[in-house]
């Protein structure tokens, strides 16, 4: 007998649904129960009628794009017989950038982001030709007159 007596404040327990549990025992719900969020937690709210919903067409679109590369190597030709000044970066002189030379008939490997823009510079550091890397950009040629550029 003072075996069953020792279960009953388990048993009771049980049949009141776990009540001390606070706004957590809510979250247990029953198989076939309603349930209604627990006072001071968050309610998943259903879209009203009118909002506007992700079409599958519009996922589908956006799907098909691919995102532009964060970043592009880039091959640089210099096809001109001597070495040739260059600079990265948006203005030369007066931007942020780096100077580096090309030696003659060399080539080289750089990481751009497009938008990226690269100068052939004189001794002063004045611009003198200047390419805008897309992501499409492969290779840029410094041209055998040590003034021009080109891209493919």
């Amino acid at each position: 007998m003072k075996l069953a007596f020792s279960f009953a404040p388990l048993f009771l327990a049980a049949l009141a649904g776990c009540t001390s549990l606070g706004a957590y025992g809510g979250m247990m719900a029953q198989p076939g129960a309603a349930t209604t969020p627990a006072a001071g937690s968050p309610a998943t709210a259903a879209p009203s009628p009118g909002a506007a919903t992700p079409s599958t067409e519009s996922v589908a679109e956006s799907a098909a794009k691919p995102a532009a590369p964060s970043s592009v190597s880039v091959t640089i030709r210099n096809t001109c017989g001597k070495t040739v000044k260059v600079f990265f970066g948006q203005k030369p002189k007066f931007g942020s950038g780096t100077y580096s030379t090309a030696s003659s008939n060399s080539v080289q490997s750089h990481s751009f982001r497009p938008g990226d823009l690269f100068w052939i510079v004189d001794q002063s550091e004045n611009g003198v030709a200047n390419v805008e890397v897309k992501d499409s950009t492969k290779e840029i040629e410094i041209r055998g007159s040590c003034t021009e550029l080109a891209q493919r």
